[in-house]
């Protein structure tokens, strides 16, 4: 049915989803890299800023599906 409409809110549709599965594979290679430097001994007490970051995103991450789960079942 999406294709049936000539409209630009399918063009953004189509966009907002790549873009999206855009975030969703850096974001995996990203923590791949972080999981295999922390496996080879990469980090230590005073190198380890991507090691932070990886996990503040995540966490935040984590926060926003429990935001977004919680949004969407109590908004009806």
């Amino acid at each position: 049915k999406a294709m049936e409409t000539a409209d630009t809110a399918t063009s953004y549709l189509y966009i907002i989803t790549f873009l999206h599965l855009l975030h969703i594979l850096v974001t995996m290679i990203y923590m791949s890299k972080m999981t295999i430097g922390s496996f080879s001994g990469r980090f230590n007490s005073q190198e380890n800023l991507s090691l932070r970051l990886g996990a503040i995103f995540w966490h935040f991450l984590g926060l926003l599906w429990l935001y977004l789960l919680l949004f969407l079942l109590f908004i009806h």
